[in-house]
């Protein structure tokens, strides 16, 4: 219903716009006779042929057609006054306002100096942001490189206390068979059996005995170790406080975390 509606306003547009507009009345032998007030001269009408014609005195040779039908008007013609009813010619008056826009910016110098203060204030919010985004990648590493050394350290000291407990359980039992030797306890049986278990047990005495040096080898190893791994703490620590005054919540927090749970695994471990 609406697309018929539009069809119809625009046939009814198009139909008035093309309608030939009513042409003026013809002009009486009377009205030839009259003058203006001004000091143009009076345009007089002449019958001429069938018709009647308009002549200047001051053209007398160029005839003026009186009566003629007024041209008809497209609707694109119809459609372009009604969007443009003051006629102006946009073309113009865009250049003259670009110009006008030039001249007020360009060649404003409060305006150069405004953009110049404008960019100078973006450039110094850049380094700011750039400052703090590698002060916070700094952060981020060291909490990395702590961490490490944390794991490695709780690596460390687990494997020492491993070690520590099988020499203990190895000198132990030596202990145990030496004593057993000496009170003369299993000797009686058979002597030769007696001697088997001798050369066993001083095999598995110097087997243990090897065992203990390679031991002690790796205990020495994770007490350097430990030495390079508190002299980076103490460092980190110290670059920490040197670079940052008021320490990350955050970061604190999980320093806090680790610690407590490296403590937990060490009562842990030392309970059994």
């Amino acid at each position: 219903m609406s697309l018929r509606a539009t069809v119809m306003f625009i046939v009814a547009i198009d139909a008035y716009g093309q309608a030939p507009q009513a042409a003026p009345p013809a002009p009486t032998e009377s009205a030839s006779a009259q003058t203006t007030k001004g000091k143009e001269p009076a345009i007089r009408y002449v019958q001429s042929g069938s018709g009647v014609v308009a002549v200047n005195p001051a053209q007398p040779y160029r005839p003026i057609p009186v009566g003629a039908v007024a041209p008809r008007d497209s609707i694109f013609g119809f459609y372009l006054r009604v969007l443009n009813p003051q006629q102006i010619n946009w073309g113009t008056e865009i250049d003259r306002r670009l110009a006008n826009l030039r001249e007020q910016s360009v060649g404003n110098p409060y305006f150069r100096l405004a953009s110049f203060q404008l960019g100078l204030i973006v450039i110094l919010l850049m380094l700011c942001w750039v400052w703090w985004d590698k002060m916070r990648q700094i952060k981020w590493v060291a909490a990395e490189c702590l961490t490490d050394a944390l794991n490695a350290r709780t690596i460390a000291e687990s494997r020492a206390l491993e070690a520590i407990d099988r020499h203990n359980r190895h000198i132990e039992l030596c202990n145990r068979v030496i004593e057993g030797q000496s009170s003369g306890i299993g000797g009686t049986t058979d002597s030769g059996n007696s001697a088997l278990t001798v050369r066993e047990l001083q095999t598995e005495l110097a087997a243990s005995r090897a065992n203990c040096a390679r031991l002690e080898h790796e205990l020495e190893q994770s007490k350097n170790e430990h030495v390079q791994v508190d002299g980076r703490l103490a460092a980190l620590e110290a670059e920490l406080k040197r670079k940052a005054a008021h320490p990350d919540p955050d970061l604190v927090a999980r320093l806090e975390r680790a610690e407590s749970e490296l403590a937990g695994k060490k009562d842990r471990k030392a309970k059994p």
